[in-house]
């Protein structure tokens, strides 16, 4: 099994993608659910998901909910929706719109 997925520029996913524990490098456009360790979108790259991932970097448009305990947004970025994080980073010319929320821990009982 292959420790990363990569969606080319010419590809248009759509569905729930479960890489648990991998990195998905998206450079096409991904619409859907997404699992993952990692999650990286290029400049190129486009996606409108509910992604849950411990590390994403996004350089090119997301749109929808993530969670992520780090997340990097590059100056070419355009992100908008829901994002939850404990740790953020954001160049300066990134376009950023909707809410970003400090990720809460669990409720145990």
């Amino acid at each position: 099994m292959s420790d990363s997925t990569f969606i080319a520029s010419d590809l248009n996913v759509s569905g729930l993608l479960d890489a648990s524990g991998q990195l998905v490098v998206i450079e096409g456009s991904f619409v859907g659910e997404l699992v993952a360790g990692e999650v990286h979108i290029t400049e190129k790259g486009v996606c409108e998901a509910d992604m849950t991932v411990s590390v994403a970097t996004i350089e090119g448009q997301f749109a929808g909910v993530l969670r992520a305990d780090t997340l990097k947004i590059g100056d070419q970025a355009k992100v908008g929706g829901e994002l939850f994080t404990d740790e953020l980073i954001i160049d300066s010319g990134a376009d950023i719109s909707g809410q970003i929320c400090r990720k809460t821990p669990e409720v145990t009982r």
